[in-house]
């Protein structure tokens, strides 16, 4: 009788978490962009922080809202990408393509230690923002 309970139990509960999911996960904002508001306020790095191995590539994303929190477009062209080592005499350890006009870049790094990749969008007002990354 025991196993028959619980037997119950696990299927009543399984059934609501199904049912309930919905309800207990925050949604996502919707992935439209918002075409009415349109004014950049700021910039994300898509991740924002990452730890890595060395010769491990990623790809990083720039996302741009308004003031509403809201996604928004965009010109591709006025977005650059760099990178920047704790070991400024170092050089250049990392690979970064492409450095402009993407939304998207890959970030290899060849040297251990922390790195930022950093995004810029050149408008009327530029904006920065940036990825924190831990190599091991």
């Amino acid at each position: 009788m025991k196993k028959i309970g619980l037997f119950l139990l696990i299927i009543i509960m399984s059934a609501f978490l199904l049912t309930a999911c919905d309800g207990l996960v925050p949604s996502t904002p919707d992935e439209g962009y918002d075409e009415e508001n349109t004014e950049l306020a700021y910039l994300k790095v898509i991740p924002s922080q990452l730890e890595m191995s060395v010769n491990q590539s990623k790809k990083f994303e720039v996302k741009a809202y308004n003031s509403d929190n809201n996604l928004i477009a965009i010109d591709v062209t006025k977005v650059k990408w760099v990178v920047s080592y704790e070991c400024i005499a170092c050089g250049a350890v990392w690979k970064l393509s492409p450095t402009k006009n993407s939304l998207q870049t890959t970030f290899t790094p060849l040297d251990v230690g922390s790195f930022k990749v950093w995004a810029k969008f050149e408008g009327t007002e530029i904006k920065w923002t940036k990825a924190n990354v831990q190599v091991n």
